[in-house]
């Protein structure tokens, strides 16, 4: 039976994706700094779980579960913060926090993964449609998603020819806990919570994507063609999509 690594799998979409792979007969390693939820989560899927902050135990954890879990077939980079601001108003910490969590430390989890996974073997990174459309207030957080999206691309051209497949995920607003930090004010959540994705119907998608061994997720389409328009002709996207910039 195949096992998947989830970070930051207590809550939110990476709850949802341990789901969907225990429901296709996964073994799951469930990670996140939240004991209770994992303990929790961890016993209704008959799971394993590992209490970790990536920003501090990225430079071993890869290592630490295999010798303590054992060896993986799949690991997920889930974990990711964001708080939706002004520039001008972020603070050093939250800028630094982001690009640790986001970037930096879903990167070498990537690199040592690709060092000790088998062949045939899967990273899957979620990312974000931010690194494709930035958007004011979200310019940090984009700037993570944004560099671990086309490191996430670069490291598929490395593995392909050690039969380890990267499967990049790149959702809109999903209804999960992730706004409680990043829109404090609720507006921004308020404005689109009626194009929110589900969760679990996401999950579903990463998990039928990886059985295919597909390049991307992206989710939900319409924001993935605008992404595909903004990528052609900025200027006039930006012009079009600007009263609904004004919203965050």
């Amino acid at each position: 039976m195949n096992k998947v690594v989830i970070t930051g799998a207590s809550s939110g979409f990476g709850a949802a994706l341990a789901h969907s792979f225990y429901e296709r007969g996964y073994n799951v390693l469930l990670i996140g700094r939240n004991e209770e939820r994992l303990k929790r989560l961890a016993a209704e899927l008959s799971g394993e779980w590992l209490v970790a902050d990536v920003t501090k135990t990225y430079a071993s954890l890869v290592e630490d579960v295999i010798r303590t879990h054992g060896h993986f077939d799949v690991w997920v980079n889930n974990a990711g913060v964001a708080e939706f601001d002004l520039v001008t108003d972020q603070t050093t910490d939250v800028i630094e926090e982001t690009m640790h969590v986001n970037a930096v430390a879903p990167m070498i989890l990537s690199r040592d993964c690709a060092r000790l996974m088998e062949p045939g073997g899967a990273i899957i990174n979620v990312c974000s449609q931010a690194a494709k459309v930035p958007t004011p207030k979200s310019a940090v957080y984009a700037g993570s998603k944004a560099a671990f999206l086309q490191f996430s691309n670069a490291l598929r051209l490395e593995l392909k020819p050690n039969g380890i497949h990267v499967l990049t995920v790149n959702p809109g607003p999903i209804a999960t806990p992730f706004f409680e930090r990043a829109d404090k004010s609720g507006k921004y959540a308020a404005s689109v919570k009626r194009i929110m994705l589900d969760p679990k119907r996401l999950a579903d998608r990463v998990v039928h994507a990886l059985k295919k061994r597909k390049r991307e997720v992206n989710a939900p389409w319409w924001m993935n063609l605008g992404a595909n328009v903004y990528a052609i002709c900025p200027s006039l996207f930006e012009l079009l999509a600007k009263r609904g910039f004004d919203k965050k």
